[in-house]
């Protein structure tokens, strides 16, 4: 994903964020195998973001995260974000992928579930003080990425349904019981390299400017752009 020799390595640690109304978590599952939530390497850019790094049999996975800002949809003051993007590059086949996002230890005054938009898979949860939205590509977004064969194989265009409707297909967007979302993606042949991007945000709840909300719906490369070049 990037280059490392030029890189402080720092201590491994989990990937989790801490938002007002809970801890965002990650997992990967790579066919049959969940990995660790420590990876086996982590570097730290000079701007503060983590380049994580596993080394299973089947793949590298990386993970780049950090805090970014982008300024409000409208205009308003950023609201505080993070993001994450997975890379998969397969050493073997992969059956499959499974990359997971959840919001735990809510508030008993907080609620939150499916929170989806326009080429947009999202949760959110708030009370009412805060609202905290996670979201990255709907199975829509997914399929015409594939079809570009820039982020995921162009293979995936024919095992992602195209009109969005999940239900038609073992692969796409999965809606949890809990404020969580995951997303089933195809296996991977030898070489083939998959990238998902994953944002976080939070706000003041406020019904009439759900910033978190349109924070979250960020393309992978302008988060890319911010987490290798802004301050975290």
């Amino acid at each position: 994903m990037l280059p490392t020799d030029d890189l402080a390595r720092t201590d491994p640690r989990p990937a989790v964020i801490d938002t007002p109304l809970g801890i965002v978590e990650f997992s990967l599952t790579l066919g049959a195998e969940r990995l660790p939530a420590r990876p086996e390497t982590v570097w730290e850019l000079p701007n503060g973001t983590l380049l994580q790094r596993w080394r299973p049999k089947q793949a590298t996975v990386d993970l780049l995260i950090g805090r970014i800002d982008v300024p409000a949809w409208d205009g308003g003051a950023p609201v505080p974000m993070w993001a994450g993007i997975f890379q998969v590059r397969a050493n073997t086949a992969v059956p499959g992928l499974i990359v997971a996002a959840a919001l735990d230890d809510l508030p008993p005054d907080a609620h939150g579930g499916p929170d989806s938009g326009e080429c947009l898979a999202a949760v959110s949860a708030e009370n009412e003080r805060f609202m905290v939205s996670i979201g990255g590509p709907d199975t829509e977004l997914l399929a015409m990425q594939a079809a570009d064969g820039r982020l995921m194989p162009t293979a995936w265009a024919q095992q992602l349904p195209a009109d969005g409707n999940d239900g038609d297909t073992e692969y796409g967007v999965r809606y949890g019981d809990r404020v969580a979302l995951a997303w089933h993606l195809p296996g991977l042949a030898t070489g083939e390299v998959a990238r998902l991007c994953i944002a976080t945000a939070w706000c003041p709840r406020d019904d009439d400017r759900p910033a978190a909300w349109f924070a979250v719906d960020i393309p992978l490369d302008t988060a890319y752009h911010h987490l290798t070049t802004g301050r975290p």
